[in-house]
């Protein structure tokens, strides 16, 4: 049976109002905003999609992984509402605030001890930070081949033939088993949950490890120096004269002509 890793993470929504959007200074950290649940990236969602649609399609098992501080257990219900056979959250202090580094690490060393895998997949980028490097590190730590940007995969038997985006046009590739591949939101939208699907999932064990749990010592590298949201000030602008729109060219060539931004021909 194919078996299929969805690392997801856990964030603050990311369509929430700017104006309920808070940092720390001091703690350099954002705070959560209050009456705004937390929930999976987008970019996790499409990657969580395209396993279920394989699953669809072949025998096969769909297991969630997260990793976090204190992980809502409604978030995981969710993805096991929409298709997924397990949820397993690594879930200790020092992962509250992990960089690129520490998660590749530990998702890594979960998906080791997870064990039997033919498939990793990951978003292309979180949704908080938009680093986008995590999955890189996976795939090195666990010395798998990784395709980057897909929106389709086809499993076949000890293959996978993908469909990868990029600036102008589809590249079709060509990868064997296991494999990392990350997905962006080409895929389109996870598929909608219905409510006995829910009733169902609160009625399942999330599997939960701690960071001893998995093997894994060393978090975050990297030091913050600081973190807050700029202010914008006022920008002064110019409104120029002119009945006409010719006319308010010629205006304007004038003004630049005379701050010396354009230079008089001939």
């Amino acid at each position: 049976m194919l078996h299929i890793v969805v690392c997801m993470k856990i964030v603050i929504d990311p369509e929430m109002p700017f104006s309920e959007f808070r940092v720390d200074r001091e703690s350099k950290r954002p705070v959560p905003p209050s009456g705004v649940p937390p929930l999976f990236g987008p970019f996790d969602e499409n990657a969580l999609e395209s396993a279920l649609r394989i699953k669809d399609c072949h025998e096969c098992r769909v297991t969630v992984l997260t990793v976090g501080k204190t992980l809502p257990k409604a978030v995981l219900q969710r993805a096991l509402a929409a298709g997924a056979d397990e949820a397993v959250a690594v879930e200790d202090p020092q992962f509250e605030y992990l960089d690129s580094f520490g998660a590749a690490g530990v998702l890594a060393a979960t998906i080791e001890k997870i064990g039997g895998y033919d498939l990793v997949f990951t978003g292309r980028q979180g949704a908080d930070w938009d680093a986008g490097v995590a999955w890189a590190g996976i795939a090195e730590i666990l010395d798998l081949p990784c395709v980057t940007l897909v929106r389709s995969v086809e499993v076949r038997e000890q293959t996978i033939v993908l469909e990868r985006c990029t600036s102008d046009s589809i590249e079709v590739v060509e990868s064997p088993l296991p494999a990392l591949v990350t997905f962006s939101s080409e895929v389109g939208e996870l598929r909608g949950i219905t409510l006995p699907s829910l009733i169902k999932a609160k009625k399942r064990e999330i599997t939960r490890w701690s960071a001893s749990d998995v093997g894994f010592e060393r978090a975050s590298i990297t030091e913050l120096e600081d973190l807050f949201i700029p202010e914008v000030g006022v920008v002064n602008g110019y409104l120029v004269p002119g009945e006409t729109p010719r006319e308010m060219g010629h205006n304007l060539a004038r003004q630049l002509m005379e701050k010396v931004v354009l230079a008089r021909r001939g």
